[in-house]
């Protein structure tokens, strides 16, 4: 399955520079030992301006002098300076990642059932991103550019909550069942099903959209294929076979109706309402 289920999936109203960064501190998202307090960072920072100034002084007079001594002290100090960047630097990424607590989602945390939803429609999305027709620029480009991170987001949150209420549910099956506890749990269990039946939907809107893509990259492929048509009209012409001519014609048009079908299917995502939450059960009498 690769790397990518511990890449952290981000909400795209988040600043560009900032989702760069949570991208970068993927090792720290979801773990759970505490960052340094800030008198630590602010000590090995100053560590690290120190020795960042000595480390250049050092070199020079190791140059001057011919002092082999000074050398190895320069490189000393400069390991130094970088160790304390990277244990001051550390806390501007923890500082971040609990700035946008709730808003990143890494795949790896899902449970199974959610992570196959997950990689169904990461997959449709990387599709749509690696066609010729989108890197050609014949499709819809807020569709591709804007929806589809959103639409990537929204399933990706909303199979987080699911994942959280499956693994409470299923701690909740192993207590002595009582008709109290069944009849709460009962109708958690059909809005959970329901929340699951609409993200699987919105699973399926992008493999269909990525199907019709690959349809348009075929008929591009064709339509490249068709510039050599007029050898093979002129031979059809020249042994008088009419259908044969009437076919070929035909082709033609296959390239315009497969983009338009998934210029389509590209504008309806855009126009579909957002996933609503998991509705809360009726509280039973």
């Amino acid at each position: 399955m690769g790397d990518w289920i511990n890449e952290p999936i981000v909400d795209p109203a988040i600043p560009g520079r900032d989702r760069w960064r949570l991208s970068g501190a993927t090792p720290l998202l979801g773990r759970p030992d505490p960052e340094p307090s800030r008198w630590v960072r602010l000590l090995f920072g100053s560590f690290s301006a120190v020795a960042a100034v000595s480390a250049p002084v050092l070199a020079v007079l190791a140059f001057e002098s011919g002092h082999e001594t000074a050398g190895i002290a320069a490189v000393f100090v400069f390991l130094l300076a970088v160790l304390f960047s990277g244990v001051a630097g550390s806390g501007r990424h923890e500082r971040l990642t609990r700035r946008y607590a709730g808003r990143y989602v890494v795949p790896a945390t899902l449970d199974p059932t959610g992570l196959s939803l997950l990689t169904r429609a990461r997959q449709a999305i990387e599709d749509v991103s690696a066609s010729r027709v989108h890197r050609l620029g014949l499709l819809d480009a807020i569709a591709n550019d804007v929806v589809l991170p959103g639409r990537l987001w929204d399933v990706a949150r909303l199979l987080r909550t699911q994942a959280a209420l499956r693994a409470e549910q299923a701690e909740a099956m192993k207590e002595l069942m009582t008709p109290e506890l069944a009849a709460v749990l009962e109708p958690q269990r059909q809005a959970l099903e329901r929340s699951v039946a609409a993200v699987t939907e919105r699973v399926w809107e992008l493999e269909v959209y990525a199907s019709r893509v690959r349809a348009a990259d075929s008929a591009l492929r064709a339509h490249e294929l068709q510039k050599s048509n007029d050898r093979y009209r002129d031979l059809l012409a020249q042994t008088g076979d009419a259908e044969g001519l009437r076919e070929l014609t035909d082709q033609a048009d296959v390239l315009t109706e497969s983009l338009r079908e998934a210029i389509e299917a590209g504008q309806s995502l855009e126009s579909a309402p957002k996933p609503a939450p998991i509705p809360a059960p009726k509280p039973s009498d």
